[in-house]
């Protein structure tokens, strides 16, 4: 019996607040694909506090609030993969948050150096959560506004940017050549594990968002190279986030 082919848009038995934390997020957040170390780091230099953590079996994720100007935004980190990260997603939204920046680094497929900035426009679905929350289809246009307005951001600090469309996929370890030739062949640029099933959540829940990628490792030649993982582009993507995301 075919279990997921047609999309339920009931709610679930389980609410994603259903800690009943107490928290009260401000609207605007970002959540980022980076180490714990990087945005606490940028959580403190910015009058950053702890309003709560989320938990779960293998780790707890402080949520920090951060003053970005005269506005606070939440600032938290994101587990890897589409499942874990739109479970987080969930609970920002639960919690106070309406407009939603994730920003983290990517695998170009192209010819694209390492550490280019990538505002993503469309997502191939090729993960299942995203299922849950949209009908099927081939793939998610992202808002235009939010786009627009991070291309401006970027051009405002001189910053080449792409807007692209990423391959959302699953399966890191199953990125095999005939894959990413179709997935080039329907115009991706480059691949990551998490944006297609974001987008379909916030989509679902009536929320804005949007995400920034930035390449790392490369696929373009039909072999792995893993460059230098796109570490340059760690600091500076999470600043371009955290201003980014206020005028969504």
């Amino acid at each position: 019996m075919p279990l997921f082919t047609d999309f339920d848009p009931e709610e679930g038995l389980i609410s994603p607040g259903f800690e009943k934390l107490g928290l009260a997020l401000p609207e605007y957040a970002v959540m980022a694909f980076l180490s714990e170390r990087h945005i606490q780091s940028f959580a403190e230099a910015h009058e950053g506090y702890q309003a709560g953590k989320f938990m779960s079996l293998t780790k707890n994720f402080p949520v920090w609030v951060v003053k970005i100007g005269e506005e606070e935004v939440t600032l938290i980190q994101a587990p890897a993969g589409a499942p874990a990260a739109v479970l987080m997603e969930e609970r920002l939204f639960a919690y106070g948050t309406e407009k939603l920046l994730t920003v983290g680094c990517c695998g170009a497929l192209t010819d694209l150096p390492e550490n280019t900035f990538l505002p993503v426009k469309e997502a191939f679905r090729d993960e299942g959560t995203s299922f849950h929350y949209l009908p099927e289809s081939d793939s998610i246009v992202l808002d235009e506004e939010p786009l627009a307005h991070i291309e401006e951001i970027f051009a405002k600090r001189n910053i080449p940017c792409m807007p692209c469309t990423v391959w959302t996929t699953d399966a890191f370890f199953r990125e095999t050549k005939e894959k990413i030739e179709q997935v080039k062949e329907a115009g991706c640029q480059a691949v990551d594990m998490e944006c297609s099933a974001l987008a379909a959540c916030a989509r679902f829940r009536g929320k804005t968002f949007a995400q920034i990628l930035f390449t790392a490792d490369t696929l373009a030649s039909m072999r792995h190279d893993e460059r230098n993982w796109g570490k340059d582009s760690r600091n500076a993507s999470l600043a371009l986030a955290m201003e980014a995301v206020l005028g969504m």
